[in-house]
């Protein structure tokens, strides 16, 4: 074997002194002269009191209530970068350390406290390549970061108009790659087909991933499409895979969009679906978007499965005293799964998510800095059915909290949004 790489390795050494010179290559891509990394830090700083929340009790077979609770936390907190490199180059990398001091008997929604040494976790990580210099028509993103369907899971916390974010997203998210942040590795090809001036627009995304909470023995990507048409002022001059919701009275437009997906057999299903269509209607001070989902699996011996979220949400700007910019917000949330018990056992065999819940949301917004720099003060009621399961079933997010069985109770919260 010795022998053999020694020959190799002379072979390849005289081969290559054999072969003309080559020049130098000078045709390299050129950093940006203004390129530098700019580091970023946003936070959610919540305050809330929490009631009616009830725990179910496993020995005694009964919901017996947890007293009412005041919590300061750290709803959601993100560092990192972003830069531009090269002409038509950018990255992206945010970490996150969410759900700090949370108090886990609360009636709030999302994953459970952080603890007092919180895990930091990686939230987004992609790079973003724009294939046609001076147009918007063709991106291509690769690495980590959300499929691009679902209105309320791709647009940020930070431009979400309620207190807290429509929880269908948290359906969808599940459905679509199986964890809550709604993140997968994958690929997307999109761009934004719209001109200055233009009253119409087009932005679309194609992405394929490969969620690994489904990867198993049996694997198949999660084939992922949406598309928005533009009517009037457009969402975006330039293609990203952020979105907003208030635009400070600056657009006159609608968007309307509608997407979908498709994922073969896993050890889990044998396929699984998502058709959505969401909105966006801003007209001056007027706010006005929401979206409806259909989610199915199918399974074996012919075992099909659906379920239904979506949300709503209406808010309306005022300028009081040409000084204070306030917006009052409404927003319904709602989940719709089978409550029979043939239904929540189809449900349960697919991993899917069965009952009802509904989550309505009703506050006021003070921008301090449009969406750098908010106060915001709401109140949020949740109702929700079990259907059969009955009692102690964790059947949807209403009657789970961290593992435990629970009627979710009501909240109030004060909070402030930051972005550095």
């Amino acid at each position: 074997m010795y022998f053999r790489t020694t020959l190799l390795f002379l072979l390849s050494v005289a081969i290559s002194g054999l072969l003309p010179a080559q020049g130098a290559f000078d045709h390299w891509l050129q950093k940006k002269d203004d390129y530098h990394i700019e580091p970023f830090l946003a936070l959610q700083l919540w305050s809330a009191y929490s009631f009616d929340q009830q725990e179910f009790d496993q020995e005694e077979k009964r919901y017996a209530p947890v007293d009412d609770r005041f919590s300061v936390l750290l709803r959601r907190a993100r560092f990192g970068f972003r830069a531009n490199p090269y002409p038509n180059w950018k990255f992206y990398l945010a970490m996150a350390y969410d759900q700090l001091g949370k108090d886990d008997r609360s009636a709030l929604v999302g994953g459970g406290n952080n603890g007092s040494s919180p895990v930091i976790t990686i939230w987004d990580a992609f790079l973003q390549w724009r294939l046609a210099t001076g147009s918007e028509a063709l991106h291509l993103t690769a690495g980590y970061f959300r499929p691009q369907l679902g209105r309320e899971s791709i647009t940020a916390a930070w431009a979400s108009t309620s207190m807290e974010k429509s929880m269908s997203q948290y359906y969808q998210r599940q459905h679509l790659v199986g964890i809550s942040n709604g993140r997968s590795v994958g690929v997307n090809l999109g761009g934004l087909l719209w001109k200055e001036g233009d009253p119409v627009g087009l932005n679309y995304n194609l992405g394929v991933f490969a969620p690994q909470a489904f990867s198993g023995v049996k694997f198949s990507p999660l084939f992922v499409g949406r598309a928005v048409l533009h009517l009037g002022d457009p969402e975006q001059t330039v293609y990203k895979i952020g979105y907003d919701v208030n635009y400070f009275n600056q657009r006159k437009g609608l968007s309307l969009a509608l997407g979908g997906s498709w994922q073969g057999e896993t050890d889990l299903f044998q396929a699984g679906y998502q058709a959505s269509a969401d909105w966006l209607f801003n007209w001056g001070p007027v706010n006005f978007d929401g979206e409806w989902s259909l989610l199915w699996r199918e399974g074996p011996s012919d075992l099909t499965y659906r379920s239904e979220t979506g949300y709503a949400r209406l808010g309306y700007n005022l300028v009081v005293a040409e000084k204070y910019f306030l917006e009052p917000v409404f927003m319904w949330m709602a989940f719709r799964g089978a409550t029979d018990a043939a239904g929540q056992a189809d449900a349960a065999a697919l991993k899917m998510y069965s009952g009802s819940e509904d989550t309505f949301n009703a506050g006021l917004n003070w921008y301090l800095h449009k969406k750098n720099l908010k106060l915001s003060l709401h109140y949020t009621w949740h109702a929700a059915d079990p259907g059969a399961a009955g009692d102690g079933a964790k059947v949807n997010q209403y009657f789970s909290q961290s593992g435990m069985a629970v009627r979710r109770g009501n909240w109030v919260g004060l909070g402030v949004n930051a972005m550095f």
